[in-house]
């Protein structure tokens, strides 16, 4: 930047020669200019630097959002397993859960049967 800005001044200088005008410029603006100068090119570096890191934060974002994404299709998937699976159970206790695989009935059977194998027996006689 200070290379492109002293060839202008070189060529304005050189074109003010030929125009016989010689403009004095005091050295406390030419070192204020420059420093303004350097002042830019920190800044513009500065710059750089900050959309570089804001390209990396668009990069990390855009892979937090994949796998949130990949996160709720997998919940939704385990919701749907869930479900089938709590079916499962329910079609299972109402296949346990009858009236005739209860233990009073198994007991109550046992009871009815032993006595009147055992009244029966007695009848033999």
């Amino acid at each position: 930047m200070k290379k492109i800005l002293f060839i202008l001044s070189i060529l304005f200088t050189l074109n003010s020669f030929g125009q016989n005008k010689i403009v004095k410029i005091p050295q406390s603006e030419l070192d204020a200019f420059f420093l303004a100068i350097d002042t830019l090119e920190y800044q513009d570096s500065l710059n750089t630097v900050l959309i570089a890191d804001l390209e990396m934060h668009l990069l990390n974002k855009t892979h937090l959002n994949f796998t949130n994404e990949t996160i709720v299709m997998n919940q939704e998937s385990e919701i749907q397993m869930l479900n089938d699976q709590i079916k499962l159970f329910e079609d299972r206790l109402k296949i346990t859960d009858r009236w005739y695989n209860k233990r009073w009935f198994g007991v109550v059977v046992g009871v009815v049967s032993t006595s009147t194998v055992i009244y029966l027996a007695g009848q033999l006689d």
